[in-house]
């Protein structure tokens, strides 16, 4: 079993989460997780009852929940069961919200679950529970954020409410810069044609582009800077691009950060009012203790400093990772979404601290959770969505994140903006958009 003293840590952390820093100091003192009847004399309102959870069994298998879940108050419970009571004054929480919530936001499954990685070396969202258990499109910690406010109330506590609106943050991961890197080397592109390095159908906008009579078709920030001017929501921060600045595997961008054309690129997107931040590498994510030298080389480039990460495939593979993260100077990331379904990881659609469930320790990381990604929806290995079905699902998350009062971060590449056949991603992305503004004006 866990010691006290890191229960009392596991258990001020899920508070904090539930809360939230506003409301967390006035409402501690009538909450109480214990199995021992809270004393007449004390605060104690609400008594969760613990299940176990932090007990001999945390950190193995044995300790996961078991599907099918019960409910409480029609969100699906992890741990404990629905029982409600009232006893001397107080309610008697039997499920235990402390230990759901807490599992969901550490990534507690994917601590214990170390052997299910993709060929990635990412925890699969189809293996999730959320997935497996059918509610990775709810974000069932904010649900029980809200029945922890709710009973409160009902148990006599004049609760404060929530002073969280309604946000989009709209963010861009840089992958490739452009499709013809030697567009402006003619005789360098006619040659990596013969070497059979691109096709020759290619060759001749290459050439347009090389003699300035068109644009690269990767070149889509203007485009991208417009589409986001045009939402009127409220904006959790400015539109954020993640920029790579290392790595040297096959699936890592393929251009030169302190290249003219990057900082260029850069320099239009600084001046439209967006923020800069570092897309780590593939190469990183296997070998965090690269992280820092691409940090160095980006902020070289940007000459400010960066702070913001997302993974490149959001592959931070293992928990621990973090650290690496937060050494480097990292203090907030929007990684944790799943590549291969749109949702709620971590069951929260808002900003939260990041905790370590091996140390017991924050990491000093804020985390915007990654709601929605562009090829999550159409890829064909992943969601595999058409236009209608996409747009159908977006406005689902919407209206939950709406609901809790969150964050929609979502994550469009400047890549899925070149208007080719069968991309919809250009005008989902602005139907999108529209749904968002729209929803905002009919509050």
């Amino acid at each position: 079993m866990l010691e006290q003293n890191k229960i009392d840590t596991c258990l001020d952390y899920t508070l904090r989460v539930l809360l939230g820093d506003e409301s967390i100091d006035a409402l501690r003192k009538y909450i109480s997780y214990s199995e021992s009847k809270p004393r007449m004399e004390n605060t104690v309102r609400l008594c969760i009852i613990p299940s176990g959870f932090f007990g001999e069994d945390y950190g193995k298998s044995s300790s996961l929940p078991a599907l099918p879940l019960e409910k409480i108050e029609d969100t699906p419970l992890l741990y404990g069961t629905n029982q409600i009571r009232r006893e001397d004054g107080r309610l008697i929480i039997h499920a235990d919200i402390i230990a759901s919530a807490y599992f969901l936001v550490t990534r507690y499954e994917e601590m214990v679950a170390c052997d299910i990685r993709d060929e990635h070396g990412r925890f699969p969202g189809t293996k999730s529970l959320p997935c497996r258990a059918g509610f990775i499109h709810r974000p069932i910690v904010d649900e029980y954020a809200a029945l922890l406010r709710k009973w409160l109330k009902e148990a006599g506590v004049d609760v404060p409410e929530t002073k969280r609106c309604f946000s989009v943050l709209p963010t861009h991961d840089v992958d490739t810069l452009r499709k013809y890197r030697h567009a402006f080397r003619p005789l360098r592109s006619i040659l990596g044609a013969m070497l059979g390095r691109q096709p020759f159908r290619n060759i001749p906008e290459s050439l347009a582009i090389a003699l300035g009579l068109k644009d690269d078709p990767l070149d889509t920030f203007a485009r991208i800077i417009a589409f986001d001017a045009s939402c009127s929501v409220g904006l959790a921060q400015s539109p954020t691009y993640f920029f790579m600045a290392g790595g040297k595997s096959q699936f890592d961008g393929m251009y030169n950060i302190r290249s003219k054309v990057a900082k260029s690129t850069i320099k239009l997107v600084c001046e439209s009012g967006a923020e800069i931040g570092l897309h780590t590498s593939y190469e990183a994510g296997i070998h965090p203790e690269q992280i820092a030298e691409e940090k160095a080389a980006l902020e070289e480039v940007c000459g400010f400093p960066v702070h913001y990460n997302r993974n490149h495939f959001l592959t931070w593979r293992e928990i621990e990772n973090g650290w690496a993260l937060a050494k480097a100077g990292i203090n907030r990331d929007s990684s944790l979404g799943y590549a291969d379904v749109a949702g709620f990881r971590l069951g929260v659609c808002r900003p939260i601290p990041l905790f370590d469930p091996i140390k017991m320790q924050v990491f000093g990381i804020e985390e915007h959770p990654l709601i929605v990604m562009d090829c999550t929806l159409s890829n064909d290995n992943y969601m595999n969505l058409n236009e209608e079905e996409a747009f159908s699902y977006c406005q689902r998350l919407i209206e939950q994140t709406r609901k809790h009062h969150g964050e929609f971060v979502m994550l469009w590449h400047n890549t899925m903006f070149v208007p080719e056949q069968n991309n919809y991603h250009p005008k989902l992305y602005q139907r999108l958009l529209r749904e968002l503004d729209c929803g905002d004006k009919n509050k």
